[in-house]
């Protein structure tokens, strides 16, 4: 008995809880797992901030994938390391000097990351050189990518998702997501080709291999995307028929050589000649500014982040964590070294033997518990007057990923709710806070890691089991 209590007080000690606190736990979580189907793994710990008691708990401390309420880890340690008025710098300089129209020497184009960055500010960036004069650049274009350095794309990221949008490449050339659309034309004879279409002005290419299937072989294929070099694309497989054209989004594989042929165009288009070489360089760049874009700040990137689970702005601001924090090109296994050390020593994070491989948590490298990510959410609770990062959090039925949240969506939990969502295959969590009845702060850590419901598409087109199981469980949180 004395054995077995001192394990249980080892255990809550490591995530800040204390045995006696342990023993006031009211809502019994065990009671729900009935709701959930066989397999379901459950990790779930909730305290009173105001009172210090843990009210219900369940394998708290158990590894589990924490997909997107990652991204809690990812706001917290750039709060507290980066700048207040950070913003991502995407600016064009050179060393060289402008005469009668002339820019004698080299072009830099320095990309820091901006997630948000478009085609259309690019452009005007590139047109800000005309308005200074410049027809001619007599040297060559030098991508500037030193913020970031070896893979885009993090250790354990589906390779089955890589050709998809969110799992696009977090480079420190970034622009529309680094993602496009094509437009599938499947509206042929049965053993035709499928017709596929991209606008001429991005410097991709996607080729169709794919063709219209008869109905009744329909279901025994699918279209995949294979990706070769320089931004080719290949469909392949096979669909029924399909009366209207619909779009696929692809993800861009070389995000430089992308920035490089988009720059390559936007002179072309502003009449500026170039017959230089480009050339990249894993080395800061020095030169006078010819023009610049600014990103939002720090404050509406993670309110975006948030809100809406944006893997690009978690993942690029993963990385540039490392790199402001080391000074030199920050590559994911630096980003997680350095995230992990800010949540330690600076927010006292529970991490202990935590793994956090990205910003976004789309890998499934990721392992972390319940009771460690409540560490974090209670010290963004406990300090909000500072971070001010309650207020990026989804609300429970009004925005972001909890705008549609049945479990939650109705009174007394709409609008009494804030929690960052977390979604994969077999993966449905949830992290934030609520208010009791007596208006009593609730930190709450949900990891569900296992689940499935039947293959039946007909039986498992909701998700009802989880949606009474979460029900019933903040109710009993709103109720204690």
């Amino acid at each position: 008995m004395i054995s077995s209590l001192y394990k249980l007080r080892s255990l809550y000690i490591g995530i800040g809880l204390s045995l006696s606190t342990f023993s006031y736990a009211k809502v019994n979580v065990d009671s729900l797992l009935a709701l959930l189907p066989e397999g379901t793994t459950i990790g779930f710990i909730a305290k009173n901030i105001d009172t210090q008691q843990v009210i219900a708990e369940h394998q708290s401390q158990t590894f589990m994938l924490p997909a997107s309420t990652q991204k809690i880890f990812t706001s917290l340690a750039s709060r507290l390391t980066l700048p207040e008025n950070f913003r991502f710098e995407t600016s064009l300089l050179s060393r060289g000097t402008i005469k009668n129209g002339v820019l004698n020497g080299d072009l830099i184009a320095r990309f820091t990351g901006d997630p948000t960055l478009t085609r259309q500010e690019l452009n005007q960036l590139v047109t800000q050189l005309k308005q200074q004069g410049i027809n001619k650049i007599q040297g060559n274009l030098i991508l500037d990518t030193s913020v970031f350095a070896s893979h885009d794309k993090a250790p354990g990221w589906v390779w089955n998702d890589l050709s998809i949008c969110f799992s696009a490449p977090a480079a420190a050339v970034n622009i529309d997501h680094n993602c496009f659309y094509a437009n599938l034309d499947a509206n042929q004879a049965v053993g035709k080709p499928i017709k596929v279409s991209v606008p001429n002005s991005l410097p991709v290419q996607v080729i169709s291999y794919a063709y219209v299937a008869d109905k009744s072989d329909a279901s025994y294929c699918q279209l995949d995307a294979d990706m070769g070099e320089n931004n080719r694309y290949y469909i392949k497989g096979c669909l029924a028929r399909q009366s209207k054209p619909f779009s696929l989004n692809f993800a861009i594989q070389d995000p430089t050589g992308y920035g490089v042929n988009l720059l390559r165009a936007d002179l072309v288009k502003a009449g500026i000649q170039f017959s230089g070489q480009a050339q990249v360089a894993n080395r800061p760049q020095q030169g006078k500014q010819l023009a610049v874009h600014y990103s939002a700040p720090l404050s509406e990137l993670l309110k975006t982040m948030m809100k809406t689970s944006d893997n690009q702005i978690a993942d690029t601001l993963f990385r540039t964590v490392a790199n402001q924090q080391y000074h030199r090109p920050a590559s994911f296994p630096l980003a997680s070294q350095a995230v992990h050390n800010v949540l330690i020593n600076q927010a006292k994070v529970a991490l202990k033997n935590s793994t956090l491989v990205d910003g976004s948590g789309l890998s499934r490298h990721n392992q972390i518990s319940a009771g460690a990510l409540l560490s974090a959410v209670e010290y963004i609770a406990k300090n909000d007057q500072k971070l001010h990062l309650l207020e990026t959090l989804p609300i429970a039925g009004v925005d972001g990923t909890m705008s549609n949240r049945e479990s939650v969506a109705k009174a007394p939990l709409a609008k009494n709710m804030i929690a960052k969502t977390g979604s994969l295959k077999g993966v449905y969590n949830l992290a934030g806070m609520m208010k009791n009845k007596r208006g009593e702060r609730i930190v709450f850590v949900q990891l569900v890691n296992g689940y499935a419901t039947s293959s039946n598409p007909e039986k498992s087109a909701n998700r009802n089991p989880l949606t009474q199981f979460e029900n019933k469980l903040y109710m009993a949180l709103y109720n204690d």
